[in-house]
């Protein structure tokens, strides 16, 4: 059996963090600089977060009550998922007591813990480390005992190691060993075949030292993640092949830094090379900015093999977000043509590209020949643009989920000189976190509108908190720099450690029924609305232009921060 484990913070932070990654994927191999276990999770326990005003922001929010309310529903849901993690190597007649284990999740979360996976697959090895009092301590025994038993181990029996008390339990099937022990302020559970020696190492520190792993000094959270070994446990990392990843969390000033360091299996294929920026069109007021080098490996997963009429493969973008109450995001790629030739050609492709890959799409595609412009209309509440422009010598595709605003100030000098002299830099991305939040939550809102499916929830304990928790954020900054030739370094200043669009894509995924080991949207509203939308619609070309919404008149931002 392979011995999967859902760790909360690697969950959590592979999630969030994947998304940021700017499409270097992992080519796979064996040449990794990465040598550390399959899974890490280490945390110094809630009452050992950053002392005085170190992560101010961050303390707040983690004794807000909807905080409270989330670890629980998150410590509800990963006990359920363990059922279906040992559903298929349990016997026939093994009791579903996966809820049982809920109060050891919420442990994992208030108390300094310790998870790790070591590999290979097939003979993986586990262990759980986590600092308890009496009484906890005693449920852990209670439960795991219950567990093991509804599950069909064999009944356990009484050990002792290094002169500490527990119990083991053995069944055929592999992993074979269960254990149990209870050292000093430490409970120990480990999982393994024909034995557990990474617990028996521990309990040896514990003897010795009075703890089972060094202690945090710096960082209240430590993670990595052989994600490329991990690819048999899931599909979704096969598809998008992601590196190994080591990260710490501190706490810094009012917020708090993340330190991720990604590992490669082989030399990373990129060559720095100069930015390119449709600065013209930039507008004021925006509350976010991105710009990544090195996507063409993203683009051609993405694509899938489909010929959008680019001409060549575009290597970088850009995006920003415009202060609306509605969601305004946009985007650009250079085109290594004139783009006002491009635009037709891409446009005649773009419907079939789109209905192909966005399930149940609504709408009608229009070319608007006297504007140069794709059209995506008839949607609900947005209508999605495409146009060619200009920047000097440069030429991009422009788009959004909205048409531009009127020309109005554009964006500070300052923002773009983050990016500027800096040949290593291959991402950089700049948010007004609470605004955007709203706007990711909008956008998820609106991509299930145009798909043909009911909204995201709004009242589960992720959506109350996010709600809850956006009034307190401000700036996060991300960047990502190349440090060697088969690493990459992401540093982030943030109050929480994520961005609107990555908080609300965890909302999407801790809503799923699938969690944690599935993500998928609010299903479909049925029958009619499925059976307009299956026939496949082309391009209409028409130089009348689409209605659409205007946008809003521009409002103060705050500047950037620098670096």
């Amino acid at each position: 059996m392979k011995n999967r484990t859902a760790v909360l913070g690697v969950a959590l932070w592979c999630l969030g963090l994947g998304l940021v990654l700017v499409g270097c994927l992992d080519q796979g191999g064996n040449g990794s600089t990465y040598k550390g276990p399959l899974l890490r999770y280490h945390f110094a326990g809630r009452s050992h977060l950053p002392p005085a005003t170190n992560a101010l922001v961050y303390r707040v929010v983690d004794a807000l009550p909807a905080t409270a309310e989330l670890r629980a529903d998150l410590a509800r849901k990963l006990s359920s998922g363990s059922m279906a993690l040992w559903r298929r190597d349990l016997p026939a007649g093994a009791t579903n007591v996966a809820g049982l284990l809920a109060p050891l999740f919420e442990d994992l979360q208030e108390t300094e813990s310790l998870v790790e996976v070591r590999g290979p697959l097939g003979r993986t090895e586990t262990v759980v480390a986590c600092e308890l009092g009496e009484d906890r301590a005693q449920l852990w025994d209670n439960r795991l005992r219950t567990v093991v038993g509804a599950w069909q181990f064999g009944a356990p029996r009484e050990n002792n190691f290094e002169g500490f008390r527990g119990w083991e339990a053995r069944r055929a099937q592999s992993p074979n060993t269960v254990q149990f022990f209870r050292a000093g302020r430490w409970v120990l559970v480990g999982l393994g075949q024909d034995g557990v020696p990474q617990l028996s190492a521990m309990l040896k520190q514990i003897k010795g030292g009075g703890r089972p792993v060094k202690g945090l000094t710096g960082p209240f959270l430590e993670w990595s993640a052989d994600l490329p070994a991990l690819r048999p446990w899931f599909p979704a990392l096969a598809r998008y092949p992601l590196p190994a990843l080591v990260t710490s969390v501190a706490g810094r000033g009012d917020s708090i830094r993340t330190e991720m360091r990604m590992h490669y299996s082989t030399a990373i294929p990129w060559q720095p090379e100069p930015w390119r920026i449709p600065t013209n069109v930039i507008y004021e007021p925006i509350t976010s900015f991105t710009a990544g080098q090195g996507i063409a490996p993203l683009y051609k997963a993405f694509t899938r093999g489909y010929d959008l009429g680019m001409g060549s493969v575009p290597n970088q973008f850009c995006a920003w977000g415009a202060r609306h109450p509605q969601c305004r995001t946009f985007f650009s790629v250079p085109t290594a043509t004139d783009s006002s030739n491009l635009i037709l050609t891409v446009g005649q492709n773009l419907p079939k590209f789109l209905l192909d890959t966005v399930t149940n799409a609504q709408g009608d595609f229009y070319f608007v020949s006297n504007r140069s412009e794709v059209v995506w209309a008839g949607l609900q509440w947005m209508v999605p643009v495409l146009h060619p422009d200009r920047n000097g010598k440069d030429n991009f595709l422009v788009g959004g989920n909205f048409p531009l605003a009127a020309k109005g100030q554009l964006a500070p000098e300052e923002l773009f000189s983050q990016l500027r002299g800096r040949p290593s830099l291959m991402y950089y991305d700049w948010e007004i976190t609470q605004e955007r939040i709203v706007h990711a939550r909008q956008l998820y809102q609106l991509f299930c509108l145009a798909t043909g499916r009911f909204a995201p929830a709004d009242d589960s304990p992720m959506q109350k908190w996010m709600a809850e928790v956006g009034p307190h954020l401000t700036n996060t900054v991300t960047e990502i720099t190349r440090v060697g030739p088969q690493e990459l370094s992401l540093v982030r200043k943030s109050h929480i450690g994520l961005t609107g669009f990555e908080l609300a894509s965890l909302a999407i995924w801790l809503d799923s029924p699938g969690f944690p080991f599935d993500i998928s949207l609010p299903s479909l509203i049925p029958a009619k609305v499925r059976a307009t939308n299956a026939k496949r619609r082309g391009l209409t070309i028409t130089n009348q232009p689409v209605a659409r919404p205007v946008g809003a008149a521009a409002t103060n931002r705050p500047a950037p921060p620098k670096r």
